[in-house]
């Protein structure tokens, strides 16, 4: 380890252990991220995308009980790319391309764990919004659909200052109504029609606490 990234390291815990981010605990929280997300519902297709959006939440304490509660609104956008996929039973290349957009809200808990280290625990649920397109050499399509999904996080901060904190998360989204075929899916040849669509994102965080 080089002089620069000790130096670096020292000067992290120098701020996590000031006297301005053991201060008390504040009541709202600004949070944006960015990060991978991974299309975990289409088999025959590239898993590897991007997601960034932001959270808004509001939350406090019970007076001795040390976790906090949030509850909280999320919004987002996850894109994959186009991505090309060899269709062996047509001997066709086509391409694939899928966007992701949720406003979901549900409730975070926040436990300590050691000195400015924090637990996230979160489940919420709300609306995804996709956008599927499809091309082959003369023939294309593209269609958008809502799904009614549920989410389930977690992660770990660390609280630098009182007004400001760095996290990293990872949360699972999963479409919770009955089972549908997608139609990319079909056409690919899928065995379950793409049927059970998830979503699985690790994303790092920076949180503005107010």
């Amino acid at each position: 380890m080089n002089k620069t990234v000790k130096m670096i390291l020292v000067g992290v815990l120098l701020l996590a252990g000031s006297p301005a981010s053991r201060a008390g605990g504040t009541h709202f929280l600004v949070e944006p991220y960015t990060g991978m997300a991974f299309n975990l519902g289409y088999s025959s297709e590239n898993a590897f995308g991007l997601e960034s959006g932001a959270v808004l939440a509001v939350g406090g304490k019970f007076k001795g009980f040390p976790p906090r509660f949030y509850a909280y609104f999320r919004a987002s956008q996850a894109f994959f790319g186009e991505d090309d996929v060899y269709v062996s039973s047509r001997a066709a290349n086509v391409s694939v391309c899928r966007e992701v957009r949720a406003l979901m809200g549900g409730v975070r808990v926040v436990i300590p764990l050691w000195w400015e280290l924090r637990l996230y625990l979160e489940v919420g649920g709300g609306q995804l919004f996709t956008d599927s397109h499809y091309r082959e050499p003369g023939y294309s399509f593209g269609y958008s659909e809502k799904f009614g999904a549920v989410e389930l996080g977690t992660g770990l901060n660390l609280r630098l200052f009182r007004w400001l904190s760095l996290g990293l998360v990872i949360d699972y989204t999963f479409v919770a109504e009955p089972e549908h075929g997608d139609l990319i899916a079909t056409v690919l040849g899928e065995a379950d029609r793409g049927s059970q669509p998830g979503w699985l994102r690790t994303v790092a965080t920076l949180g503005l606490h107010f």
